[in-house]
């Protein structure tokens, strides 16, 4: 049984919600290779529209293993999120361990406003559990 939990963080008026899935068909235990799906959706609830510029991730196992991550945009793209709209995207992480979390940051400029500085939007700290780790 694969268990589905959600996250959630706002900041200035965007909110950032995480699901995190353990993806048993795609890994190999015996290889120490763990396969997690997460789908975040972005939702714009100021009356500013955003772009989102970068993301971070800083990702940790139950192993220690630290990895960070930077990037422009996210899964391709550099997303306008209108006051009101939602961006949702699927993406999937890999750990050589059965249990570890993730946790990030997306620059956010707002949309089509030259004086406004950017600002960063917080991802949730979320955990990434095989199914068997915490019955």
């Amino acid at each position: 049984m694969s268990r589905t939990r959600i996250y959630r963080a706002t900041t200035e008026g965007i909110r950032v919600h995480v699901r995190s899935k353990y993806e048993a068909e795609f890994s190999k235990p015996s290889e120490r290779k763990f396969i997690f799906s997460y789908r975040i959706t972005i939702e714009n609830r100021s009356h500013l529209g955003i772009k989102i510029i970068k993301r971070r991730w800083h990702i940790v196992d139950s192993l220690g293993k630290v990895r960070d991550i930077e990037g422009t945009g996210i899964v391709g793209v550099q997303p306008e999120i209108l006051p009101g709209r939602v961006f949702e995207y699927d993406s999937a992480c890999d750990l050589s361990s059965t249990l570890g979390t993730m946790s990030g940051v997306y620059e956010v400029s707002p949309h089509r406003r030259k004086t406004s500085a950017c600002f960063n939007v917080t991802i949730p700290t979320f955990q990434l559990e095989v199914p068997w780790v915490l019955s």
